[in-house]
């Protein structure tokens, strides 16, 4: 088994591995970043709320947002960064990805040698649940960067921690619960090391930063609606999965998107297994040994995601980073951690299809957005999902830029809200597009009617485009 090594690479061989692991990183990101066709729900979603953001529109006072206060800031500068083209509002996410090659590969080094290092980091850069949420737009893949960072900080520090350093923590922390609230179980390792220390003015002064400045940055936005969109919508979402359930979509979503992470786990566990008894890990113990903070932070994220309700797939990236510096830092015999990804990524490169050969609009969903791109200049367009809109170089009004279901079922987007958008003198189409969503609205389509709205196009599976020829964009 790998040990820790006792001597850091040269800092001109680190800032090798890093130019070339980022590289690598972004280079196999450039086709979901380029993509002309939304990717996921999510990565539609957010990439609406950025064309929203170029017209004025501010997060929480007028555009919705779901997630913490600091990710449609940083979507918002991302995409200013980039030149605001029609691709830029996803910079935000491959810059994430390159950033948490960048932290994994550097915590890599505290807890293992310069190949555990690359092993952890290639095992996170090329994670199928890792390029979802940093290749496609999604709030997952911007938290997870700042997760990371937490962690290298808490390794970094584990055997010294001054009052500036417990500030620096509680910033981490902050940032992180600020784009995600999920990945909230960072904290765990963070106070682990701060208790370790038995100070209380460093614990003090961690917990004082990470809840102030979370709370500060709701200021801008209005604190009664951050905490609405944020906190309340999510609280009283409901779904009927149970804990197994959850934990056998995890299992599930490992194999299907990271089946060399769950090779190289297992054979590390299996060597781990036979080592036993015979000799042991030499390393740290306690509260501050890599291993502890290491499985509190997955254990931690895996109780989190077994009792979430819902849970999708994409909130299963949370547990990468952990996984990949144990096994990194745990890692079976060359010849073993060899076997184990000749068999491994193959496979995992077939399941990447989507990701690294991106489609674009076909058939029916292709017309859609040709018709919604025709329409008079200015004009908006709503929808049930509004990639669609993004895509076809269209607005849609703040408040529907997230039309997901659970908006539907806390009552949010009900049939009076979205006529009441679609009577805007501005839009000028609706485009139905989920059975689940907009098309769960039975009254609907006679309501479009009686505002001018006709059928325009409609498919085998139900979904219709309505447009309204005598709108006024102005």
């Amino acid at each position: 088994m790998a040990t820790a090594s006792t001597t850091a690479p040269a800092p001109s061989t680190t800032r090798t591995d890093l130019a070339v692991l980022v590289i690598l990183a972004v280079a196999v990101r450039l086709p979901a970043f380029t993509a002309p066709a939304h990717l996921t729900f999510d990565d539609g979603v957010y990439g609406a709320s950025a064309v929203a953001m170029r017209a004025g529109w501010r997060p929480f006072r007028e555009v919705f947002s779901s997630q913490g206060p600091l990710h449609l800031p940083l979507v918002w500068a991302a995409d200013l960064l980039g030149g605001r083209s029609a691709n830029t509002p996803r910079l935000a996410a491959v810059l994430a990805g390159a950033g948490l090659v960048i932290v994994t590969y550097l915590a890599g080094q505290l807890v293992s040698d310069r190949g555990g290092a690359i092993l952890a980091a290639g095992l996170v850069g090329f994670s199928g649940s890792v390029m979802w949420v940093t290749g496609p737009l999604s709030s997952d893949g911007v938290a997870l960067f700042f997760a990371g960072l937490t962690m290298l900080l808490v390794l970094q520090w584990r055997h010294h921690i001054t009052l500036r350093r417990a500030l620096w923590l509680g910033l981490a922390v902050s940032a992180t619960i600020s784009v995600k609230a999920l990945l909230l179980p960072v904290v765990v390792p963070v106070a682990l090391v701060l208790i370790a220390h038995r100070r209380v003015a460093p614990i003090l002064a961690a917990a004082g930063v990470a809840v102030g400045s979370h709370l500060l940055l709701w200021l801008p936005w209005g604190p009664t609606e951050v905490w609405e969109q944020s906190y309340g919508y999510h609280l009283e979402a409901t779904a009927a999965r149970t804990p197994w359930a959850n934990l056998g979509k995890i299992l599930s979503t490992l194999v299907d998107r990271d089946l060399p992470l769950v090779f190289v786990v297992l054979a590390a566990m299996g060597g781990l297994v036979l080592a036993r008894g015979r000799r042991r890990q030499p390393g740290e113990a306690g509260l501050t040994s890599p291993d502890t903070l290491l499985l509190a932070w997955l254990g931690t994220t895996l109780a989190v995601l077994i009792a979430e309700q819902p849970l999708w797939r994409p909130h299963v990236s949370a547990l990468i980073p952990a996984l990949a510096l144990l096994a990194a830092r745990h890692r079976p015999p060359r010849p073993v951690l060899i076997a184990a990804l000749a068999v491994s990524v193959p496979l995992h490169g077939a399941h990447l299809g989507d990701l690294v050969r991106p489609a674009p609009f076909r058939g029916a969903t292709a017309e859609v957005v040709t018709r919604l791109a025709e329409l008079p200049e200015g004009a908006l367009a709503i929808s049930d999902d509004p990639g669609l809109v993004w895509r076809a170089g269209r607005s849609t009004p703040p408040d529907l830029v997230d039309t997901s279901i659970l908006r539907i079922e806390v009552g949010q987007i009900t049939t009076d809200s979205i006529l009441a958008a679609a009577g805007r003198p501005q839009v000028c189409a609706v485009a139905v597009r989920s059975a689940q969503r907009w098309g769960s609205f039975p009254d609907l389509p006679a309501g479009l009617a009686a505002l001018g709205y006709s059928v325009a196009q409609t498919d085998e599976r139900g979904r219709v485009l309505y447009i309204d020829e005598d709108c006024d964009p102005g």
